[in-house]
């Protein structure tokens, strides 16, 4: 017992020093925060940085933000307003210089630099220039980014494999992928050779080996090649008429909307009523008729395409007016402008006539909130939304902020034509914020100055809403209503997005 008691004292009096020894690591500094059993974010002079539990310095304090341990060891740091990235073992893996940098996977990470997005490797090397706009995952090894408002795809080296001049590129299948370019569509290979040049309004999928397309407003059937081909079907060469295959065309004027075609001694008979067409299975065995429903038709969306509009915020009562100490967020409404580029669309048919269906994809949504005041936004000492007043001959002061966005749509069309289509279509949408920054410009003796500014001044990263569509041939107007408030609620008014204006979709489809 007493042995017992000396064992369990000696460990209260080691364990008592160890935490005066932690206090004294720990008091050189202004503040501290325990990150991991192992490590504590640490601030001296109002910078900050990162120790171990030994008092090791692993990041020094010289950065305005350090973040939490990430699995593969890794700590984001902000330092002048650009993000950068240590390891545990305090070595600079990328320089703070970008504006964002994702989470690394398979050895690699997206990092944006000046709104503009790139890759680094493990080492830290950018390997893919920060000149695109997006970046999608990598599989099979090749990416596909959205540069300037068009498509293309890069290897693993950074290198474009198919050169970034689309509007739009499909899945690839079968070794070969649809493209859109300049309002046409074609077909190109993994190499991002044009197999087919993009000259058609339309080119349906390929079965067995023929695809039917429209050019110039006509409709013929080409194969895998380009090559136009001739569709009509010929008597074959089988001796046995049992085996026979072959196109009757009605002599009766009677049956004038009636083609049959006759295969292993049953007839096919296809008849046109009214525009449309109605199937029938002749078989001479049975000396019966059976009825064939119409093939499905494909669903297709209105989402993709440009969106011009009026954006604004309304305060958490549904109110455009401000209150009196947030009047210096008020905005000039005639020159607060929306444009979305819905680059990528994607269809789920709900029914065989192929009028209802849900409709999703993604787009770049730019915002522009023009002020009223001569402000600046700006943070606190707290970290909370501020403002500064700007002297001199204030031309234009605004707030322009760059979304990722996807919507889903539930969409039901009303009209039987294709081109005049009457439709209406309502959902939810996401954006994830890419860019956001602020400019002001000056006029001094006819000349102007422009001050543009980065950061995030409150803003959140991600946002939600609901949104509506409707539309008649050309005249489209949509309107978005976002849940989410624009700024952080715990550092600034809550407000929350609303934009409203018209839709310019392709007349290709």
């Amino acid at each position: 017992m007493k042995y017992a008691f000396i064992i369990v004292f000696s460990g209260l009096l080691a364990f008592s020093a160890m935490a005066q020894e932690q206090n004294l690591i720990l008091s050189i500094y202004d503040k501290y925060w325990e990150v991991d059993e192992d490590y504590y974010r640490v601030m001296l002079s109002d910078k900050i940085g990162l120790i171990d539990k030994e008092g090791n310095v692993i990041i020094p304090c010289e950065n305005e933000q350090v973040w939490n341990l990430q699995d593969n060891g890794n700590i984001k740091v902000l330092k002048k307003g650009k993000i950068g990235l240590y390891n545990v073992s305090g070595q600079l893996v990328i320089s703070p210089v970008y504006d964002m940098i994702w989470d690394f996977s398979e050895g690699r990470a997206r990092v944006m630099k000046d709104g503009k997005i790139g890759c680094v490797n493990a080492a830290g090397f950018e390997f893919i220039p920060c000149i695109y706009d997006q970046i999608w995952n990598f599989s099979e090894g090749k990416a596909k980014v959205l540069k300037d408002g068009k498509i293309g795809y890069i290897n693993e080296a950074g290198e474009e494999i198919i050169p970034v001049q689309y509007q739009n590129i499909w899945d690839f299948n079968e070794d070969k992928a649809k493209v859109l370019k300049n309002g046409k569509i074609g077909y190109i290979n993994h190499l991002g050779v044009e197999i087919i040049p993009c000259v058609y309004q339309h080119i349906s999928d390929f079965e067995d080996g023929v695809a039917r397309v429209i050019k110039n407003g006509e409709i013929f059937y080409i194969d895998e090649k380009g090559v136009r081909v001739n569709q009509q079907l010929m008597k074959s060469n089988t001796s046995s008429s049992q085996d026979s295959m072959y196109v009757q065309r009605p002599s009766n004027p009677i049956d004038k909307d009636t083609t049959s075609i006759k295969f292993l001694g049953s007839e096919m008979k296809i008849v046109s009523e009214d525009q449309s067409k109605k199937f029938s299975f002749y078989s001479d065995k049975h000396d019966q008729y059976k009825e064939r429903k119409p093939v499905k038709k494909s669903f297709e969306g209105h989402y993709w395409g440009v969106d011009l509009g009026f954006n604004s915020y309304l305060t958490s009562s549904g109110e455009l007016s401000l209150p009196a100490e947030y009047d210096y967020l008020s905005l000039n409404s005639g020159k607060s402008v929306e444009v979305t580029v819905n680059a990528l669309q994607q269809n789920v048919s709900l029914n065989r006539k192929g009028n209802i269906g849900f409709v999703t994809g993604l787009g770049l949504n730019y915002n522009n909130y023009r002020f009223e005041n001569n402000i600046v936004l700006a943070k606190d000492d707290m970290g909370n939304l501020s403002y500064e007043f700007i002297d001199g001959n204030v031309d234009k002061t605004k707030l322009t902020t760059l979304y990722l966005t996807a919507p889903l749509l539930f969409e039901l069309q009303l009209s039987k034509q294709k081109k005049d289509e009457f439709y209406i279509s309502a959902g939810g949408i996401v954006g994830y914020r890419l860019s956001s920054h602020t400019k002001v410009v000056t006029e001094e003796d006819g000349k102007k100055d422009k001050d543009k500014n980065q950061g995030s001044f409150t803003l959140n990263d991600f946002k939600y809403g609901v949104q509506a569509r409707i539309g008649y041939r050309s005249i489209n107007i949509y309107g978005s209503y976002y849940l989410s408030p624009l700024f952080d609620t715990n550092k600034g008014l809550e407000l929350h997005p609303i934009s409203i204006g018209f839709c310019f979709y392709p007349d290709w489809w």
